[in-house]
């Protein structure tokens, strides 16, 4: 377990103190947000750095460089906070001997650096895909942090406060759920300082996951903030010490209550996450896939199994969810993934409602595995213009101008869909025999006659791409007339 190496460090000073940090370890939410979200390689920064730290100030010179290496090969972000770390025994040890472990720990960690830059700028030239501009800064500011905005900062360093002021309060909140779990202690000893290089870095770009506890990210910052506290507190006298430890404990509950995703984020498997696993069972284990990562799991033995369509890529499966946040999210924007393939020869395989979509390349027949979503639209869910709302029921009266009534947006995997509105009214009975229109409904290029002869209306539309639907509502003039909705319902993609 790699929360001993702090244990470990205790040892140096107060009986006791390595086992209290080790429990604060483990209950640090920041931790546990990186170890409960996906499988990522900075979650394993965590660990190496802190065995690598172990090692380098108990001087174990045998494995300290295996766990540096070890470290550095983790993402190409990890030779900076290591090159810190070498920084920091530098300035420890300047009149020592050992000081040249300091000197080759931050030569090592910038040629590591050096040769993951290169390694990617070969392997992908065009640069990050996730880029994503900073709202009213130039282009070259993406929220994928780049060296290139540190070469623009040293043009112009004013920039930095342009950069650190976009989502300034969640970026200030971000920095006490790291520093304040030990009290801040960790700024009473200069190991601190590999730390600051994540939260220094992420906030100057605008990808608010990057400065989130329940990402990967805080492993760049944690092992450094707890050797540094612990460092710090073994130093202090004793009396000192067992004031910082109650404070370090009432801290850490206190972020823990407030922040930890096994308190705040508990999932509960539901019967549609199983008809999802039974699903995608279905496709074979070592077809080429293209899958929305909160659905990878299944997949992740599968070396022909991606997240992210490179343009080289000519996946047999395309695996989606739109009812997660991932679907639409810019980093893998799967809305936009499913659209171009439905244009590229893609044909719907397997759907379950908004939860599954699946397409398979060259596919003409019908689903094999088919659900339809049932949407009942209501009041809360609708954009009243003009009229108004009793109970269930959408109300246009006489007292209302004539025209736009109300709107609504739904986001449709491809497929035919039913939709049908229920409807009713009250005003002189002759409107029945004359047949008259009392509102229409028009969903895209597909209009919905409401008139007096029926209390129900019901239209097929097709969708042949993930798309978002329009319905308005659009009330006719009629004197002494009120008009009731009392339903719209959509049922589809219609399966056969």
């Amino acid at each position: 377990m790699h929360y001993q190496s702090i244990g470990w460090v205790g040892g140096w000073g107060r009986e006791n103190l390595g086992a209290l940090f080790a429990l604060a370890y483990l209950m640090n939410p920041l931790v546990q947000g990186a170890n409960s979200f996906d499988f990522h390689m900075e979650t394993l920064f965590m660990p190496l750095a802190l065995y690598a730290t172990y090692a380098l100030l108990t001087r174990k010179w045998s494995i300290y460089y295996p766990l540096l290496l070890l470290t550095l090969g983790t993402i190409e972000f990890a030779p900076i906070p290591m090159a810190l770390l070498g920084i920091y025994y530098i300035a420890k040890n300047l009149r020592r001997r050992v000081v040249v472990h300091g000197v080759a720990t931050a030569v090592i960690s910038m040629v590591v650096l050096v040769l993951a830059l290169w390694l990617k700028s070969v392997l992908n030239p065009a640069g990050p895909t996730t880029a994503s501009p900073l709202s009213g800064l130039p282009m070259e500011y993406a929220s994928s942090f780049d060296l290139g905005v540190l070469v623009s900062i040293f043009r112009n360093p004013w920039l930095i406060i342009n950069l650190y002021t976009v989502h300034g309060t969640r970026k200030f909140l971000y920095f006490l759920e790291l520093y304040s779990p030990t009290a801040f202690t960790a700024f009473l000893d200069p190991l601190v300082l590999p730390s600051l290089a994540w939260p220094l870095a992420s906030f100057l770009t605008n990808n608010v996951i990057y400065y989130s506890p329940y990402f990967q990210y805080s492993s760049f910052s944690i092992p450094f903030i707890m050797m540094a506290s612990l460092m710090a507190l073994s130093k202090l006298p004793s009396d000192l010490m067992r004031r910082f430890t109650v404070l370090i404990v009432i801290s850490t509950v206190i972020v823990l209550l407030g922040v930890s995703p096994l308190i705040h984020f508990q999932y509960a498997i539901t019967s549609t996450d199983r008809e999802i696993w039974n699903a995608i069972s279905q496709i074979p284990s070592n077809a080429t896939v293209l899958v929305q990562n909160n659905l990878y799991p299944p997949f992740s033995n599968n070396i022909n199994a991606y997240t992210q369509w490179y343009p080289w890529l000519r996946p047999e499966y395309i695996i989606a969810q739109p009812s997660s946040p991932w679907f639409t999210w810019w980093g893998t924007p799967y809305n936009e993934y499913v659209n171009l393939a439905l244009s590229n020869g893609y044909g719907v395989y397997m759907v379950i409602g908004n939860s599954l979509l699946v397409l398979k390349a060259n596919y003409t027949g019908p689903p094999v595995v088919c659900k339809p979503l049932t949407i009942k639209i209501g009041p809360n869910e609708l954009t009243i213009i003009n009229g108004e709302v009793q109970g269930d029921t959408i109300v246009h009266t006489p007292n209302e101008p004539p025209g736009q009534w109300f709107t609504t947006t739904q986001a449709l995997p491809p497929g035919l869909y039913s939709i049908e509105v229920t409807y009713g009214w009250s005003g002189p009975q002759y409107l029945r025999a004359i047949n008259t229109t009392l509102a229409l409904i028009r969903v895209g290029t597909t209009t919905i006659n409401l008139s007096t002869v029926n209390n129900n209306a019901t239209t097929i539309i097709k969708l042949n791409y993930y798309t978002n639907i329009t319905i308005t509502a659009y009330a006719n003039y009629i004197v002494n007339t009120t008009v009731y909705v009392n339903s719209i319902t959509i049922k589809g993609p219609l399966c056969g």
